[in-house]
């Protein structure tokens, strides 16, 4: 097995360089599609109410609006959206196998993209390019147990944020629920008008933040079940896979295939999110690092 460092290194050459930079323009392009999604479905959630209040000829026009969103988003953003989806999962998907050296899966994943859509997209990039540097913690171990660590990194720390950011959006769903049900009761509002002024004009919203939550649990589900396997691999040193490099390539692409479906699924959590409890969930994986290290480090 190849030792130690290899992925630390070409993580930050040129050509992961250029890939990191579009993919961060590819997940830019989802984040923006679904920040429209959302800003189109509360603005539209709240004509009801204020046709309501305001001037209630309006309200026939608001759950109509309200429920052809729903229709539009649906037929028309929600396809758009997989697109970008795809566009960034096959970005990470060439990052990855490079780093990691493991085969392509033509049948699974497609074609890679081509050299020019790759610098096309690169060359938007507009950020901290330092941020970029060092994506992965990579373990001082031998392989194939930097890979793996690697591969726990991108189930385990996925799986953490999916799964709040599911939290959330469940959490939004039940309190705007909730919001409709007391304020119905409170001023005596018929299930008829409840309905109609609160549920209709919202069924996007709704729509939206449903499915953005049951599609980020499926993949914290599937994360969880496989990072169980790539941790009973690293803590069993007699492993045939750890020894062979055929059979450990085997089971890595199977991992990164499993990871490139969650991907095509649902984008990254929105990067504000993702920031409130970046610095716990990497002192977290550092202690594993370290701990990791210890255990079988290089020599060892």
């Amino acid at each position: 097995m190849a030792a130690n460092r290899r992925i630390d290194r070409l993580q930050n050459d040129n050509h992961s360089m250029t890939l990191l930079r579009a993919i961060q323009v590819a997940h830019r392009y989802t984040q923006r599609a679904q920040a429209v999604s959302l800003i189109m479905s509360l603005v539209i959630a709240s004509l009801g109410v204020l046709a309501k209040m305001v001037y209630s000829p309006l309200l026939p026009a608001a759950t109509i609006i309200g429920a052809g969103w729903a229709g539009v988003y649906a037929v028309a953003l929600a396809p758009r959206l997989g697109r970008y989806l795809r566009t960034s999962a096959i970005l990470q998907e060439m990052l990855d196998v490079a780093l990691f050296g493991i085969p392509w899966n033509a049948v699974l994943v497609g074609p890679q993209l081509s050299e020019d859509d790759v610098s096309r997209l690169s060359r938007r990039f507009r950020g901290d390019e330092a941020s970029l540097r060092d994506y992965y913690l990579v373990a001082a171990v031998n392989g194939p147990y930097d890979v793996l660590f690697c591969l726990e990194q991108n189930l385990a720390w996925g799986s953490r944020v999916r799964r709040r950011f599911a939290d959330l959006l469940l959490s939004f769903v039940t309190a705007w629920c909730a919001a409709g049900i007391i304020v119905g009761v409170a001023v005596g509002s018929t299930v008829s008008d409840l309905v109609t002024v609160w549920f209709v004009p919202s069924l996007g919203l709704l729509l939206y933040c449903s499915a953005g939550a049951r599609a980020q649990i499926l993949t914290t589900r599937e994360r969880i079940r496989v990072v169980g396997l790539v941790r009973a691999l690293m803590d069993d040193s007699s492993a045939p896979s750890l020894a062979d490099d055929k059979a450990f390539a085997v089971f890595a692409r199977q991992v990164q295939d499993v990871l490139f479906l969650a991907r095509r699924q649902e984008p990254r959590t929105p990067h504000w999110f993702f920031g409130l409890f970046h610095d716990d969930d990497i002192a977290d994986f550092r202690y594993k690092m370290r701990a990791l290290e210890q255990r079988i480090g290089i020599g060892h």
